[in-house]
């Protein structure tokens, strides 16, 4: 099966729009079931933006930690 790109609308003085559809399944599907049956979250929609959310700041994280380390190691080479 062929990837389909998500659609992407601009429009002017708004925030742009995308639409995604895929199905769930595996243990993906059990765990949205898990989150939606404990009112975590409320629809598909919610769970995929609280997962992107949640993706973001792990990467944002570790970026953050990398730097400091880079940082770090430029200072322990000066002394």
């Amino acid at each position: 099966m062929r990837p389909v790109r998500p659609k992407v609308v601009s429009e002017p003085g708004k925030p742009r729009r995308v639409w995604v559809n895929f199905p769930l399944s595996g243990e993906v599907a059990e765990v949205y079931l898990q989150l939606k049956e404990r009112g975590i979250v409320h629809s598909t929609r919610d769970a995929f933006a609280q997962g992107l959310r949640c993706l973001q700041e792990r990467v944002m994280e570790l970026d953050l930690k990398r730097a400091q380390l880079r940082a770090s190691e430029r200072l322990n080479q000066e002394f």
